[in-house]
């Protein structure tokens, strides 16, 4: 068991100079630091009989099996024994699929494709990159417990304490998960990457869509069909909004498993022309509307704001909302209009 799951809530009192995990993570994530050092690859192994190169099989059963059995995958005080995620969602995506080129246009030059992602994986440890179809990217979904969406749906202002919990104690075990996972296929000597758990991972203002990340697991979740956007530009998947998403690139060849979607917004029933807009009535700072669906600036600032209140009602250094993911038709799956 982890260090925050024995923390007890006096401890966390002071959670603005005594929540350090949480301090690394929220400062980590913007300034791309505290990450620790990248596993080495290790060019010796060799595929055996008793030990096969992996295939999809294999990577949605690690992925399954980890998050249902991890010790981290659990919520601290005062809900010990809660796990954080229930089981995933798993897609994959060639390398060298057009869509990444097309990403460089919608968000923006500096997002990564898989290839200069890895490349910069392979130059650090002193090998050729691959070439871009030698790569897949695989994507996973990992839905909130139903007692957190409960919780957060009865939410009105600021997230619930269950919601504020999952950010973070979610956020670092969804690092530890992939960072497990590209160290073991490292070691196997498959070449691997998570680009949120590198220093080159930063989240910042850009020109052309505000706040964003060089690296985007709804984006990267939606190439590999796992899901399409909302009106609040949450990623609405069969098991719902209320999520959250992880990748990593992979130098191996793994066949798509899931139709994408032409239309970026075919789960949205707004989008759809089916009257809706629940996730604007759930916003308290009316980010987003018909007509300009989601301010991202408005949004961020509410986010920011609630570091205050996590820190003073839940003792948890952390920020978040989520209202618009909870209590509305796509909280737990695609709305039936659209099934």
């Amino acid at each position: 068991m982890g260090n925050r799951k024995r923390m007890k809530d006096r401890y966390r009192r002071f959670s603005f100079l005594s929540d350090i995990e949480g301090m690394k993570n929220a400062i980590g994530e913007m300034r791309g630091m505290f990450f620790p050092r990248q596993p080495l690859l290790n060019p010796d192994a060799r595929p055996g009989s008793s030990d096969p190169v992996p295939d999809e099989a294999w990577f949605i059963n690690a992925l399954t099996d980890k998050i249902a059995r991890h010790p981290e995958n659990g919520m601290e005080y005062p809900f010990y024994g809660e796990p954080v995620f229930d089981a995933p969602l798993v897609g994959f995506v060639r390398g060298d699929d057009p869509i990444f080129d097309k990403f460089k246009e919608v968000i923006g030059p500096h997002h990564f494709t898989p290839w200069e992602i890895m490349r910069w994986q392979a130059e650090n440890n002193g090998v050729r990159p691959p070439e871009p179809q030698e790569l897949s990217v695989v994507s996973f979904v990992m839905p909130l417990t139903r007692n957190t969406k409960r919780d957060n749906a009865a939410a009105v202002d600021w997230p619930s304490e269950r919601w504020a919990q999952t950010r973070l104690s979610g956020e670092i075990f969804s690092q530890t998960l992939v960072r497990e996972m590209v160290t073991d296929l490292m070691s196997r000597g498959i070449l691997a990457i998570s680009p949120d758990v590198t220093p080159k991972f930063n989240k910042k203002r850009y020109p052309k869509v505000g706040w964003a990340s060089p690296w985007s697991h709804r984006h990267i979740a939606y190439a590999a069909g796992l899901g399409t956007f909302g009106m609040q530009d949450f990623l609405i998947t069969e098991k719902g909004c209320a999520h959250r998403l992880g990748s990593f690139v992979v130098n191996l060849k793994l066949a798509p498993n899931r139709k994408r979607p032409e239309d970026i917004h075919a789960y949205c029933l707004h989008h759809q022309g089916i009257p809706c807009l629940k996730c604007a009535a759930r916003c308290p700072v009316n980010a987003i509307t018909a007509e300009s669906a989601h301010d991202k600036e408005a949004c961020y600032r509410k986010v920011a704001n609630s570091l205050k209140y996590c820190n003073k009602k839940y003792h948890i250094f952390i920020y978040g909302c989520g209202l618009c993911a909870t209590g509305v038709p796509c909280e737990s799956g695609i709305p039936k209009p659209l099934r």
